[in-house]
């Protein structure tokens, strides 16, 4: 199976993997390829860097989907069979979207002006990867779209992303929304540490970590959202199960790095743990090898010896001063392309049997316009490799 088979046969893409690769350029790529075949396409980026806009020659994205328009294709030389649209993620704004769709008509209001909830839905810890999830869920029961495409966060934080329905559950544990709206919360600091010294020592935690010292607020929060969280469950467990249905594919993205295809591997294993496998990879900004023809050897690599009596040959026949620099830029660069070449062989072992490879060259200039990302199309979807 290409890579463009798997895209072919999957609702969902994620694109994941290390910051820095071109995650969001490939994610771009992907979702301009569905287009350009005929898909209702559409690119969701949760990475916070904002740099899809610039992929796809845009000046700046908002919350909402922005259609990219027929005019911007034919001004690149393009003639999409389908449609392309693209967001980025407003955490605040998809908290406040999911409170108004789910909470109570009569709390919406309490719980939007309220401090703890307004702190809660931009720094709680893992409430950015789960809105992010959320807005994916959106997306893929909208029914507009064929082609969902979901650039994620650095590798760490992909984890997050992986892992935040199982965090959401965590906190919203019915055990501890019930002792949140008892009615003695409202008493104050100094009855809740009479009744309960763990009450004390986790409403301090939460006082430090949210800055809000009125205890009242946060009571407010929890028993306005207790309808609220009586409907999590059912979304937390929708969301498993988009991310792990069979039309979704995660695409991992890397660079020939040592330490980044290290990062990789990790983050395949920990997907394979969470029964969220690995589909697909991309190896971004490769150097290929000089591999001349031998003859009656076929085609082979060139060694250092070789090179070095190729770069005194030409320095020899040019005579120019340049020209040594140009033959000494040549043996650097073949070996840099040789030890690209013997890392990504090592770690294309270790990849499960029949996972889609593709190496993308590292290209003269930066990828930021829909010509430039049609241009990634054929080292993308035009070569056969599987590990």
């Amino acid at each position: 199976m290409t890579l463009g088979d798997l895209v072919a046969r999957h609702q969902i893409v994620i694109s994941a993997g290390s910051g820095g690769v071109g995650k969001t350029t490939v994610a771009a790529s992907l979702a301009l390829w569905g287009a350009l075949e005929g898909r209702r396409a559409v690119v969701l980026t949760i990475d916070p860097a904002r740099r899809l806009a610039s992929s796809l020659g845009l000046a700046s994205l908002g919350s909402g989907e922005r259609d990219i328009p027929a005019e911007h294709f034919r001004a690149q030389g393009l003639a999409p069979k389908g449609t392309l649209a693209a967001m980025m993620l407003d955490q605040k704004g998809a908290w406040d979207a999911l409170v108004e769709r789910h909470a109570p008509p009569e709390a919406r209001d309490r719980i939007l002006t309220n401090r703890f909830y307004q702190h809660l839905s931009q720094s709680f810890a893992g409430s950015y990867e789960y809105m992010a999830i959320e807005q994916l869920c959106a997306l893929a029961e909208s029914g507009r779209y064929d082609l969902i495409v979901v650039d994620t966060p650095p590798t760490r934080h992909a984890l997050d992303f992986l892992e935040a329905p199982r965090r959401i559950a965590d906190f919203l544990d019915r055990k501890i929304i019930k002792w949140f709206v008892r009615p003695y919360f409202s008493a104050g600091w100094s009855a809740l540490r009479a009744m309960n010294r763990t009450a004390g020592f986790l409403l301090r935690r939460l006082e430090q970590a949210t800055g809000i010292a009125a205890l009242a607020e946060i009571s407010d929060f929890f028993s306005n959202m207790s309808g609220l969280f009586e409907n999590f469950q059912t979304r937390i467990d929708r969301a498993h199960e988009i991310l792990r249905a069979p039309g979704t594919a995660f695409v991992l993205v890397s660079s020939p790095e040592e330490q980044v295809l290290g990062d990789a591997e990790y983050l395949s294993s920990k997907m394979a743990a969470l029964r969220m496998p690995l589909k697909g990879v991309v190896l971004n900004r490769v150097h290929a090898e000089f591999r001349p023809a031998r003859r009656g050897r076929g085609r082979d690599e060139i060694g250092p010896e070789e090179v070095e009596q190729v770069a005194d040959l030409v320095a020899q026949i040019v005579g120019a001063p340049e020209a040594r620099e140009l033959a000494a830029n040549f043996v650097d660069y073949q070996a840099l392309a040789r030890g690209e070449s013997l890392r990504i062989e090592q770690f294309r072992a270790g990849l499960p049997r029949g996972v889609p490879v593709v190496h993308v060259p590292n290209f003269a200039r930066d990828v930021h316009d829909l010509a430039s990302l049609a241009g990634m199309h054929a080292h993308l979807f035009g070569v056969r490799a599987a590990a």
